[in-house]
């Protein structure tokens, strides 16, 4: 028994990996879809993603919005999938007025509150109150790379911050050096 407790101790850590710290692998997140199917992040492996937890009715996160509309337009032809996802209570009835109102060109969907904690790893007592807009930026291999919540300064100069989260993820690999004999 003695030699497995490192190695469960391992685990437990590895999985209690709390908010923000990066990287680390991307959960399964269920997006519920305005007037089509559900779509799971699983699906888009593959593809770096840009995914941004918001609320419809903040104006910060209609802002974002609309700077997503134009990062997903400039990055479309480099795999690159933008994603957001609105939690408010009162989404079902909100929804359907922000598409509305901000015509997304992404990919845009609802779900609860307890499944973005879930997914972002939130503790209310370790972290405090959630603040949005909140964004994750996941590589094409299914790891998050990038986690900002809304009380980072990220979102100050948002459309430069995700610029620049996007263009590091795109980045081809470095090569090793090649030995010399």
């Amino acid at each position: 028994m003695r030699i497995f407790a490192p190695i469960l101790i391992s685990l437990l850590l590895a999985s209690s990996v709390p908010a923000g710290e990066t990287p680390r692998p991307a959960p399964e997140l269920t997006i519920q879809r305005f007037q089509t199917a559900p779509l799971l992040l699983s699906q888009l492996r593959g593809k770096v993603v840009a995914l941004a937890f918001i609320h419809t009715t903040c104006s910060h996160c209609q802002d974002l919005t609309r700077t997503l509309n134009v990062i997903q337009k400039d990055y479309a032809t480099r795999n690159v999938q933008v994603v957001a996802v609105a939690f408010e209570e009162g989404v079902t009835n909100n929804f359907p007025m922000y598409l509305k109102a901000l015509q997304p060109n992404f990919a845009t969907g609802i779900t609860n509150e307890a499944e973005v904690k879930k997914f972002v790893k939130w503790n209310d007592k370790r972290d405090g109150i959630l603040m949005i807009p909140y964004m994750i930026f996941i590589d094409a291999g299914g790891t998050i790379r990038g986690d900002f919540n809304g009380k980072d300064g990220f979102f100050s100069e948002g459309d430069k911050h995700i610029r620049a989260e996007l263009d590091k993820m795109l980045k081809p690999a470095a090569k090793p050096a090649a030995k010399k004999k």
